[in-house]
């Protein structure tokens, strides 16, 4: 496809053809006329409203889809939540704002609309941060800079993706989701499925019933995937598997490995920052490469400073990642800085705690807090392997503790070593796979003593 017909801007004023296969239901093929036609009933209703800020709630991907190039052609700017729930919604809107979910969007009449190509620089979104550690923030996005990334990514994976069908895990409300399960696609004529397929046997279900395939998921949902059997149901195989939002265990990359004969495209940025680099590496610990057009850099701190076509133009932006920039011009990862705390004087990264504890064969997912009772103190959230569950059944919680926390000493001054301990089935996480502090904390709540293992 063209250029010039792959173009967001241009999108719903392109010549694609009526019939093109857009998306797919569990019962249907969504054709590009259907689309559109929905776009312009959508586009015709929001244009008459007084509101100027829109609000979408729509938690069904196509007609989310259509309602943000609706209001972009309304001339309206279109707000992103970071989730639907009616609290959520209620934060957000102002009182002159409108909110369009499903169903005031099926009630939209059928109107005509004439498209014509919109202003990448004037058009806009609003989206918010996951919030898992705190209030959600907000970020404005040019459609410029989504274009940008979009074109980035098809210049990237496109000629191995093919005409496949794109199948998500990752709610489109995302920045992730939004550009790789629905604006990627849109872009380069692929259908996106419209389907839920947050558990595994729905993942399977959809891969086989498309059979040519592309994944996008969360790391929560591809290292959980292995251990339930899943990846030998995942035939065909699908084209690439793509992860973003966070590490990928190491166990996990194997399982992929071993089982696809491929390791997963691990993505690395943020909704500030749009894509950065990626990696499709055995191990999780490989260098990160920048993706074209990002120059990196490394500040006086450690920190990571980079500048991209999709960021505002001119703008350096700083990202609380502590960097080691490599000679080939890859950097490598070393933690989050400001998770970084200091307990009695001694500072440590609490992502490399918990990077080593999720080396240890015992377990397959690690949190790391700092606590404050009646002194500050680390505590470990620890999701166990198989085998850590059967040390568990021999040894029980408190000795698991014990365990885990020797494993550690051999790194870490004993004032470092986490004091209290849990074993959740599952870490605490938000809809976005990122794991939600509040919750985490929440683990603890109940106990202020010793090295507790609950």
């Amino acid at each position: 496809m063209a250029p010039a017909e792959a173009a967001l801007s241009g999108l719903l004023s392109s010549a694609r053809a009526s019939d093109h296969a857009t998306a797919v239901t569990r019962e249907r093929v969504v054709r590009w006329s259907e689309f559109k036609r929905c776009t312009a009933r959508l586009a015709r209703f929001i244009a008459a409203s007084q509101a100027q800020r829109w609000v979408l709630a729509c938690a069904d991907p196509l007609v989310f889809a259509a309602a943000l190039f609706a209001a972009w052609h309304a001339g309206k700017t279109a707000v992103i939540p970071p989730g639907f729930q009616a609290g959520t919604l209620r934060s957000l809107a102002l009182a002159d704002d409108a909110v369009l979910d499903d169903e005031t969007a099926a009630s939209a009449p059928d109107s005509p609309f004439e498209f014509q190509p919109l202003d990448a620089a004037r058009a806009q979104v609003e989206l918010y941060t996951s919030g898992s550690s705190g209030r959600p923030q907000r970020v404005v996005k040019q459609l410029r800079q989504l274009e940008a990334e979009v074109e980035t990514l098809e210049c990237m994976w496109g000629r191995m993706m093919a005409n496949a069908a794109i199948v998500s895990t990752v709610p489109h409300h995302h920045i992730y989701g939004l550009l790789f399960h629905l604006l990627w696609p849109l872009a380069y004529g692929r259908a996106f499925d419209t389907e839920a397929v947050g558990m595994p046997d729905a993942l399977c279900e959809r891969v086989q019933a498309l059979r040519d395939t592309v994944i996008v998921a969360s790391p929560a949902r591809l290292a959980r995937f292995p251990e339930l059997g899943t990846l030998t149901a995942l035939r065909p195989s699908p084209r690439l598997i793509f992860c973003s939002g966070g590490p990928l265990p190491a166990t996990a990359v194997r399982s992929y490995v071993d089982a696809l004969g491929m390791a997963p495209v691990e993505v690395y940025g943020s909704t500030e920052t749009g894509g950065l680099a990626w990696r499709q590496q055995p191990t999780p610990d490989s260098a990160w490469t920048p993706l074209p057009g990002v120059r990196v850099a490394r500040a006086t701190d450690g920190a990571l400073l980079v500048s991209s076509p999709h960021l505002t133009q001119g703008v350096e932006a700083r990202v609380e990642d502590e960097v080691q920039l490599l000679d080939d011009g890859r950097f490598v990862l070393r933690g989050r800085l400001d998770r970084v705390v200091k307990i009695e004087e001694k500072r440590v990264s609490l992502p490399e705690i918990e990077g080593r504890l999720r080396a240890h064969p015992w377990v397959r997912d690690a949190a790391v807090i700092a606590l404050r009772s009646r002194r500050h103190e680390l505590a470990a959230a620890i999701v166990l392997s198989e085998d850590g569950a059967h040390q568990m059944t021999i040894r029980g919680k408190r000795a698991m503790g014990r365990a885990l926390r020797e494993s550690l000493s051999a790194f870490y001054d004993p004032v470092l070593l986490p004091r209290r301990w849990r074993f959740p089935a599952e870490l605490p996480r938000n809809e976005r796979g990122k794991v939600a502090q509040y919750l985490l904390r929440a683990l603890f709540a109940k106990d202020n003593h010793g090295p507790v293992a609950t």
